[in-house]
C-alpha cells in the first residue's frame, strides 16, 4: 500500500455489484482505492500475474469456479495476497469455510456500505502484513530455461532431457521437466515415464490445483520431476496456453529449475515466452531447417526478448561441415551459443540398449557444458521475475 492509496483486485462477474462496490469506495474516508476488475478466475489469475495489488475481494461464484474452490485457486497462485471473501445470503457456509482456510475476512452482500468495506479491507492488509512478518521469508522461484525447436527433428525433447537431468546432477536443487508435446508421447517415451496425468489435466484443473495435487501428476525420473505431455496419453488433446502459464508460476516456488520443452512456434509457446529466464532456440545444419531458425529468431526478437537472453544452438554438428560457424553466424546475423556434434548412431544404440539417461552419452557430456555455461551466467542475471516481455505481450494482446 503506498500512502493512502490502496491497490484492490476485486473478482466478480455481476457488473451490478461491481460497480456498487467501485461506487461505495470511491467516497471512502482517508483512503483512495486503484480498483480493477476482473469477471472470472482466469481474468484473475491473470490480473495477479501483471499487477501488484494490495488485497483482493472475491466473489464465490463466478462463471468458472464455484464456492470454496475461487478461493483456495486465488489463494495458490498468491499466497502473500490478503483475501476478503463478498457473498451472498445463501453461501455464509462457504464463506466462512474460506476464513477458516486463510481469508481475511467476509462480507455479506446487501449488508454493506462504503465505510465498513473499506475498513475490512484495510484490516484485512494489517492483519496479513502482522502474519507475514512473523512467518517464513519468500522462497526463491525457480529459474525457467525454454527449449525451441526451429523445426520437426531437430532433437529439442533429448536435449532438453539431458540438461534437466545435468542440472539437478550439477546444483543437487530441484528440476522440473515439462513437455509440451500434443502429437506424440516425447519425452514420456525416452524417460520411460507412466502416469496417468498430464500437463492437460493440470492446465485443466486450475480451480483445484494444489501441492497435493501436483505431488499426485509428477513422476520421478533420476531425481527430476517430470509431468507428462498430452500426446503420451491422447491424441487431440489441446493446451491452453494461459492455463499452462498458470501452471508454471503455480510451481515456481517449488523447483529451483524449470526446463520447458516448447515444441516448435506457435500460439502455445509464444505465450509462454514472458515465464522464460533463457530461451534455447535448437536447429539442425540442414538449409530448410537454418531458414526457419533465422524466421523464428526474428519473432521472438520482435516480440521484445533481448538478444542477449535468446541462444542458438546448432545440433547434429556432421564431422566434415562445409559451412562455418562464423559464415553461419554471418548469414543468419545472430551468434551461435553453442554447437553440438552428431550423436545420432550413439543414441540409436543407447535406445536400442535402454541407456538413454546414460551419462557417458557424448549428448549428455555436451548437454553437461552448456549447463555450466549456463549456471555460471546465471549468477550474472539472477534477477527479479522480468517484466520486458510481459508488457509487451500484454499491450498487443
Amino acid at each position: 500500500m503506498h500512502g493512502a492509496q490502496m491497490k484492490l483486485l476485486l473478482i466478480e462477474d455481476n457488473l451490478g455489484d461491481a460497480r456498487l462496490v467501485r461506487e461505495m469506495l470511491k467516497d471512502a474516508e482517508g483512503l483512495a482505492f486503484e480498483i480493477q476488475c476482473a469477471g472470472s478466475l482466469l481474468e484473475a489469475l491473470e490480473a495477479l500475474a501483471r499487477g501488484n495489488f494490495d488485497v483482493a475481494l472475491t466473489d464465490l461464484s463466478l462463471p468458472d469456479c464455484q464456492g470454496l474452490e475461487v478461493f483456495n485457486a486465488i489463494q495458490a497462485h498468491a499466497p502473500d495476497l490478503p483475501i476478503v471473501v463478498l457473498t451472498g445470503l445463501d453461501s455464509e457456509s462457504a464463506a466462512l469455510s474460506a476464513v477458516k482456510s486463510g481469508a481475511q475476512d467476509y462480507l455479506v452482500k446487501g449488508k454493506l456500505d462504503g465505510s465498513s468495506l473499506a475498513r475490512a479491507l484495510r484490516y484485512a492488509v494489517v492483519r496479513q502484513t502482522k502474519s507475514a512478518q512473523h512467518g517464513d521469508t519468500e522462497s526463491q522461484k525457480a529459474t525457467i530455461f525454454g527449449m525451441l525447436s526451429s523445426n520437426g527433428g531437430a532433437g529439442t525433447t533429448t536435449i532438453a532431457c539431458h540438461f534437466a537431468l545435468e542440472l539437478k546432477r550439477q546444483t543437487q536443487q530441484g528440476v522440473l521437466l515439462v513437455n509440451l508435446d500434443t502429437s506424440s508421447a516425447g519425452a514420456a517415451f525416452l524417460l520411460k515415464a507412466n502416469s496417468p496425468y498430464s500437463i492437460s489435466d493440470v492446465a485443466s484443473s486450475l480451480n483445484r490445483l494444489d501441492s497435493r495435487l501436483w505431488n499426485g501428476v509428477v513422476s520421478s525420473i533420476e531425481g527430476i520431476d517430470f509431468v507428462l505431455p498430452p500426446g503420451a496419453l491422447r491424441f487431440g488433446d489441446e493446451l491452453n496456453g494461459e492455463r499452462v502459464r498458470h501452471v508454471l508460476r503455480f510451481v515456481r516456488p517449488l523447483y529451483r529449475w524449470i526446463v520447458v520443452d516448447l515444441g516448435q512456434l506457435d500460439a502455445l509457446s509464444m505465450n509462454l515466452l514472458p515465464e522464460l529466464r533463457d530461451l534455447f532456440v535448437i536447429t539442425g545444419y540442414e538449409l530448410p531447417a537454418l531458414y526457419q531458425a533465422g524466421r523464428v529468431l526474428k519473432k521472438v526478437l520482435e516480440l521484445g526478448m533481448p538478444q542477449n537472453l535468446v541462444h542458438l544452438l546448432l545440433n547434429r554438428a556432421p564431422k566434415n561441415k562445409m559451412v562455418s560457424t562464423q559464415d553461419l553466424e554471418k548469414a543468419l546475423g545472430f551468434p551461435v551459443h553453442a554447437a553440438f556434434d552428431d550423436c545420432s548412431e550413439e543414441l540409436a544404440d543407447a535406445y536400442s540398449e535402454g541407456r538413454f539417461l546414460d551419462r557417458g552419452l557424448s549428448i549428455h557430456k555436451q548437454a553437461a557444458e552448456l549447463v555450466s555455461r549456463s549456471l555460471g551466467e546465471s549468477k550474472q542475471k539472477d534477477v527479479p521475475q522480468r517484466t520486458w516481455l510481459r508488457h509487451l505481450w500484454f499491450e498487443r494482446a
